[in-house]
Protein backbone atom coordinates (compact mmCIF):
# COMPACT_ATOMS: atom_id res chain seq x y z
CA UNK A 1 0.00 0.00 0.00
CA UNK A 2 1.08 3.21 -0.71
CA UNK A 3 1.94 5.76 1.72
CA UNK A 4 -1.22 8.05 2.90
CA UNK A 5 -3.58 5.83 0.46
CA UNK A 6 -6.98 8.03 0.04
CA UNK A 7 -10.18 6.74 0.17
CA UNK A 8 -13.86 7.92 -0.99
CA UNK A 9 -16.96 6.22 0.34
CA UNK A 10 -20.70 7.46 -0.11
CA UNK A 11 -23.22 6.76 2.06
CA UNK A 12 -20.92 6.59 5.27
CA UNK A 13 -23.40 7.98 7.87
CA UNK A 14 -24.42 4.90 8.97
CA UNK A 15 -24.92 1.07 7.77
CA UNK A 16 -22.52 -0.78 5.94
CA UNK A 17 -20.52 2.29 4.71
CA UNK A 18 -19.86 3.69 7.99
CA UNK A 19 -18.49 0.63 8.80
CA UNK A 20 -15.85 0.61 5.68
CA UNK A 21 -15.28 3.74 6.49
CA UNK A 22 -14.27 2.50 9.94
CA UNK A 23 -12.04 -0.18 8.84
CA UNK A 24 -9.71 1.47 6.51
CA UNK A 25 -9.46 4.14 8.83
CA UNK A 26 -7.79 1.87 10.81
CA UNK A 27 -5.79 0.51 7.89
CA UNK A 28 -4.26 3.76 7.46
CA UNK A 29 -6.47 5.38 4.56
CA UNK A 30 -7.53 9.48 4.88
CA UNK A 31 -11.40 8.71 3.81
CA UNK A 32 -13.80 11.86 2.67
CA UNK A 33 -17.21 10.44 3.32
CA UNK A 34 -20.78 11.50 2.22
CA UNK A 35 -24.28 11.15 2.80
CA UNK A 36 -27.27 13.60 2.90
CA UNK A 37 -27.00 13.32 6.95
CA UNK A 38 -24.58 14.59 9.66
CA UNK A 39 -21.90 12.06 10.62
CA UNK A 40 -21.17 11.50 13.97
CA UNK A 41 -17.97 9.56 13.14
CA UNK A 42 -15.03 11.27 14.61
CA UNK A 43 -11.20 10.54 13.42
CA UNK A 44 -8.18 12.51 13.01
CA UNK A 45 -8.08 11.00 8.99
CA UNK A 46 -11.93 11.36 8.63
CA UNK A 47 -13.82 14.31 6.43
CA UNK A 48 -17.71 14.15 5.87
CA UNK A 49 -19.46 16.22 3.39
CA UNK A 50 -23.23 16.57 3.46
CA UNK A 51 -23.92 15.79 -0.23
CA UNK A 52 -27.20 14.90 -2.05
CA UNK A 53 -25.02 12.25 -5.38
CA UNK A 54 -28.23 12.80 -7.21
CA UNK A 55 -27.66 16.40 -7.69
CA UNK A 56 -23.93 16.47 -10.50
CA UNK A 57 -23.60 20.08 -8.92
CA UNK A 58 -22.65 19.38 -5.48
CA UNK A 59 -21.27 16.08 -6.82
CA UNK A 60 -18.92 17.91 -8.64
CA UNK A 61 -18.26 20.37 -6.04
CA UNK A 62 -17.55 18.06 -3.32
CA UNK A 63 -14.76 15.68 -5.45
CA UNK A 64 -13.40 19.66 -6.50
CA UNK A 65 -12.84 20.06 -2.98
CA UNK A 66 -11.40 16.72 -2.28
CA UNK A 67 -8.84 17.18 -4.96
CA UNK A 68 -7.39 20.75 -3.04
CA UNK A 69 -6.39 18.99 -0.39
CA UNK A 70 -5.87 15.67 -1.33
CA UNK A 71 -3.04 15.27 -4.10
CA UNK A 72 -4.33 12.07 -5.61
CA UNK A 73 -7.68 9.54 -4.93
CA UNK A 74 -6.47 5.88 -4.84
CA UNK A 75 -10.04 4.48 -4.04
CA UNK A 76 -13.97 4.84 -4.74
CA UNK A 77 -16.04 2.65 -3.08
CA UNK A 78 -20.19 3.55 -4.40
CA UNK A 79 -21.67 2.47 -1.38
CA UNK A 80 -24.74 5.33 -0.96
CA UNK A 81 -28.19 3.71 -1.97
CA UNK A 82 -31.61 3.62 -0.93
CA UNK A 83 -33.79 0.23 -0.57
CA UNK A 84 -38.04 1.23 0.18
CA UNK A 85 -39.67 -2.30 -0.49
CA UNK A 86 -43.34 -2.61 -1.92
CA UNK A 87 -45.24 -4.88 -4.12
CA UNK A 88 -45.96 -3.65 -7.68
CA UNK A 89 -49.53 -3.36 -6.52
CA UNK A 90 -49.08 -1.13 -3.46
CA UNK A 91 -46.34 -0.08 -5.46
CA UNK A 92 -44.36 2.93 -3.65
CA UNK A 93 -44.65 6.97 -5.31
CA UNK A 94 -43.71 7.24 -9.12
CA UNK A 95 -41.46 10.26 -6.72
CA UNK A 96 -39.90 7.61 -5.00
CA UNK A 97 -39.31 5.04 -7.82
CA UNK A 98 -37.56 8.07 -9.44
CA UNK A 99 -35.72 9.08 -6.10
CA UNK A 100 -34.77 4.72 -5.81
CA UNK A 101 -33.40 5.28 -9.90
CA UNK A 102 -31.98 8.73 -9.54
CA UNK A 103 -29.92 7.88 -6.53
CA UNK A 104 -28.57 4.00 -7.09
CA UNK A 105 -27.64 4.81 -10.52
CA UNK A 106 -27.57 8.02 -11.30
CA UNK A 107 -25.58 9.40 -8.29
CA UNK A 108 -23.54 6.54 -8.70
CA UNK A 109 -22.90 7.32 -12.74
CA UNK A 110 -22.26 11.21 -10.81
CA UNK A 111 -19.73 10.20 -8.27
CA UNK A 112 -17.76 7.64 -10.56
CA UNK A 113 -17.56 10.21 -13.35
CA UNK A 114 -16.10 12.88 -11.30
CA UNK A 115 -13.45 10.34 -9.55
CA UNK A 116 -12.36 9.40 -12.84
CA UNK A 117 -11.36 12.06 -14.21
CA UNK A 118 -8.75 12.56 -11.68
CA UNK A 119 -8.26 8.90 -11.74
CA UNK A 120 -7.42 9.41 -15.62
CA UNK A 121 -5.07 11.93 -14.57
CA UNK A 122 -3.03 10.08 -12.46
CA UNK A 123 -3.17 7.02 -14.46
CA UNK A 124 -4.45 4.68 -11.59
CA UNK A 125 -6.83 4.05 -9.27
CA UNK A 126 -9.58 1.66 -7.76
CA UNK A 127 -13.04 1.93 -8.58
CA UNK A 128 -15.87 -0.49 -6.80
CA UNK A 129 -19.30 -0.30 -6.66
CA UNK A 130 -21.82 -1.87 -3.94
CA UNK A 131 -24.87 -3.98 -5.91
CA UNK A 132 -26.60 -6.73 -3.50
CA UNK A 133 -28.29 -10.27 -3.29
CA UNK A 134 -32.01 -8.49 -4.40
CA UNK A 135 -30.31 -9.10 -7.72
CA UNK A 136 -30.75 -12.57 -7.88
CA UNK A 137 -32.97 -13.18 -4.67
CA UNK A 138 -36.08 -12.41 -6.72
CA UNK A 139 -37.80 -11.41 -3.52
CA UNK A 140 -40.89 -9.48 -3.53
CA UNK A 141 -40.99 -5.87 -2.87
CA UNK A 142 -37.96 -5.08 -4.33
CA UNK A 143 -38.15 -4.75 -7.98
CA UNK A 144 -37.54 -1.03 -8.22
CA UNK A 145 -34.69 -1.60 -5.88
CA UNK A 146 -33.57 -4.85 -7.72
CA UNK A 147 -33.53 -3.12 -10.76
CA UNK A 148 -31.28 -0.63 -9.98
CA UNK A 149 -28.82 -2.65 -8.45
CA UNK A 150 -28.57 -4.84 -11.46
CA UNK A 151 -28.14 -1.20 -13.58
CA UNK A 152 -25.08 -0.48 -11.43
CA UNK A 153 -23.48 -4.04 -12.35
CA UNK A 154 -23.64 -3.11 -15.90
CA UNK A 155 -22.22 -0.30 -15.48
CA UNK A 156 -19.56 -1.08 -13.88
CA UNK A 157 -18.78 -3.58 -16.24
CA UNK A 158 -18.70 -1.00 -19.57
CA UNK A 159 -16.87 1.53 -16.94
CA UNK A 160 -14.30 -1.08 -16.50
CA UNK A 161 -13.68 -1.41 -20.35
CA UNK A 162 -13.65 2.12 -20.70
CA UNK A 163 -11.27 2.94 -17.57
CA UNK A 164 -8.80 0.35 -18.12
CA UNK A 165 -6.12 2.02 -20.80
CA UNK A 166 -5.84 4.08 -17.88
CA UNK A 167 -4.71 1.40 -15.19
CA UNK A 168 -8.18 2.13 -13.52
CA UNK A 169 -10.14 -1.05 -12.14
CA UNK A 170 -13.73 -1.31 -11.94
CA UNK A 171 -15.41 -4.04 -9.65
CA UNK A 172 -18.17 -5.02 -8.04
CA UNK A 173 -19.68 -6.13 -4.67
CA UNK A 174 -22.71 -7.82 -4.12
CA UNK A 175 -23.07 -8.84 -0.07
CA UNK A 176 -25.87 -10.59 1.08
CA UNK A 177 -27.34 -9.22 4.53
CA UNK A 178 -25.58 -7.58 7.39
CA UNK A 179 -27.61 -6.53 10.07
CA UNK A 180 -28.10 -2.57 9.43
CA UNK A 181 -30.84 -0.61 10.87
CA UNK A 182 -32.42 -1.01 7.16
CA UNK A 183 -32.62 -4.38 7.47
CA UNK A 184 -33.77 -4.34 10.83
CA UNK A 185 -37.02 -2.35 9.61
CA UNK A 186 -37.32 -5.32 7.31
CA UNK A 187 -38.81 -8.21 10.23
CA UNK A 188 -37.74 -11.28 11.53
CA UNK A 189 -39.75 -13.04 9.01
CA UNK A 190 -38.68 -11.64 5.76
CA UNK A 191 -34.66 -11.54 7.42
CA UNK A 192 -35.58 -15.11 7.61
CA UNK A 193 -36.57 -15.53 4.20
CA UNK A 194 -33.91 -14.29 2.28
CA UNK A 195 -31.49 -16.03 4.72
CA UNK A 196 -32.73 -19.53 3.61
CA UNK A 197 -32.37 -18.48 0.00
CA UNK A 198 -28.73 -18.08 0.31
CA UNK A 199 -26.43 -20.79 0.15
CA UNK A 200 -24.03 -19.42 3.62
CA UNK A 201 -27.30 -19.05 5.38
CA UNK A 202 -26.29 -16.26 7.98
CA UNK A 203 -25.91 -12.53 8.31
CA UNK A 204 -21.97 -11.45 6.73
CA UNK A 205 -20.04 -9.01 9.51
CA UNK A 206 -17.96 -5.92 7.89
CA UNK A 207 -14.68 -7.66 8.57
CA UNK A 208 -15.74 -10.41 5.45
CA UNK A 209 -17.18 -7.40 3.39
CA UNK A 210 -14.21 -5.23 3.55
CA UNK A 211 -11.91 -8.40 2.97
CA UNK A 212 -13.56 -8.33 -0.41
CA UNK A 213 -12.83 -4.59 -0.88
CA UNK A 214 -9.03 -4.91 0.49
CA UNK A 215 -9.28 -7.80 -2.50
CA UNK A 216 -10.22 -5.92 -4.94
CA UNK A 217 -7.72 -2.41 -3.93
CA UNK A 218 -4.60 -4.63 -3.89
CA UNK A 219 -1.95 -3.83 -6.08
CA UNK A 220 -1.48 -7.45 -6.93
CA UNK A 221 -5.35 -7.29 -8.51
CA UNK A 222 -4.10 -4.84 -11.00
CA UNK A 223 -5.70 -7.22 -13.42
CA UNK A 224 -9.05 -8.06 -11.85
CA UNK A 225 -11.47 -5.71 -13.51
CA UNK A 226 -15.00 -6.11 -14.47
CA UNK A 227 -16.13 -8.63 -11.84
CA UNK A 228 -18.79 -9.40 -9.92
CA UNK A 229 -18.31 -11.14 -6.36
CA UNK A 230 -21.22 -12.46 -4.64
CA UNK A 231 -21.12 -12.97 -1.31
CA UNK A 232 -23.28 -15.70 0.02
CA UNK A 233 -24.55 -17.08 -2.71
CA UNK A 234 -27.99 -17.01 -3.41
CA UNK A 235 -29.63 -20.05 -5.01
Amino acid sequence: MKENPSMIITGTSKGIGRGIAQYFLSKGYTVFGCSRSASTLEEPEYFHSQVDITDYKQVRTWISSIRKVSPSIDVLICNAGIAPASTLLTMMSGDLVEKVMSTNIGGTYYVCQEVAKQMVRQRSGRIITISSMAVGLHLEGTSAYAASKSAVVEMTKILAKELAPFNITCNTLAPSMMMTDAVEVLGDEIISHALNKLTIKRKLTIDEICNVLSFFIAPQSACITGQVIHMGLVN
